[in-house]
């Protein structure tokens, strides 16, 4: 039932199997979707195609059917579902989706129920947080959204000082930068804006201090959040929760339901919790 797709999405491309912005890709054209078809989903490898194999694995899929392709170099998986080659995508948080959305005329991508968090982390090969010294420099990441929360990180940790709160219902993140938002900054701490799949290899760069890196890519790299991280997130109203994203059109179709339901089930929370012994999180 659960069919692991790793030919990258360029190959897929090349071979003509994505149908972009034809009527017979499921979500691209102007009928309805066909519910007997697997439901088609680009995710990145770790934790979400192991959270949507594990599902199948369980059952919980019933008797939906399911194609994974696992997220491979320089794609944007968002434009894929947009254009309707694809019909889901299992990668990104809220404030990353709603960014994209805005910055893509037509966009009408809607995320469902939060799944789990892949909390941030701050990591060092170099120091601890009582050993930060003057004129650090911080490998942050390079998107905004993520760049707004890697900064509220560093000021749980104590290191910087911000005039905004991360709670604040009206906050946009992607507006969140050091140049204007940091009020104290004792260590004369400076950036470096890296693309998030990179941050994991600056621990190495001997001109970078500390880096925040993404759960899945700390997960990736082989370190354990849980237990490296000298500050991590808590999953307590998060905002950062991973998501099932969908075309707005497909968010009712019966596949995405079940697959959504699968994901924020008792059974699969319980496996989260089991198996990444807190370097993933079931949302709260």
């Amino acid at each position: 039932m659960f069919r692991r797709v790793t030919t990258t999405v360029a190959t897929l491309v090349a071979a003509g199997l994505l149908l972009t912005g034809c009527g017979a890709a499921q979500g691209g054209g102007p009928g309805a979707p066909d519910a007997t078809q697997p439901l088609r989903i680009i995710a990145d490898v770790t934790p979400h195609a192991v959270l949507l194999e594990e599902a199948e694995r369980q059952g919980l899929l019933g008797d939906v059917k399911i194609d994974v392709t696992e997220i491979s170099g320089d794609i944007d998986p968002n434009q894929l579902v947009n254009a309707g080659d694809l019909d889901a995508n299992f990668f990104q948080h809220v404030p990353y989706l709603n960014d994209w959305n805005a910055k893509h005329e037509g966009a009408d991508l809607v995320a469902l129920a939060p799944v789990h968090v892949e909390p941030l982390g701050l990591y060092s090969e170099k120091v601890t947080l009582d050993t930060v010294p003057d004129g650090a420099v911080i490998a942050i990441p390079a998107d905004a959204t993520n760049q707004a929360r890697a900064l509220f990180l560093i000021a749980d940790a104590g290191l910087i000082t911000l005039d905004v709160k991360a709670d604040d219902p009206g906050l946009d993140y992607s507006q969140i930068t050091p140049e204007t938002n940091v009020t104290s900054n004792p260590k004369n701490i400076s950036w470096l804006k890296i693309d998030r799949p990179q941050l994991a290899a600056t621990l190495k760069d001997p001109k970078v201090t500390l880096s925040i890196i993404n759960g899945n890519y700390a997960l990736e790299a082989g370190l354990t959040p849980a237990t490296d991280a000298l500050k991590l997130e808590s999953a307590e109203n998060n905002p950062y929760a991973n998501v099932l994203v969908v075309k707005e059109a497909l968010k009712d179709d019966p596949r995405v339901v079940k697959v959504n339901e699968a994901l924020t089930s008792p059974e699969l929370q319980k496996f989260i919790e089991d198996s990444f012994k807190g370097s993933v999180l079931p949302a709260k």
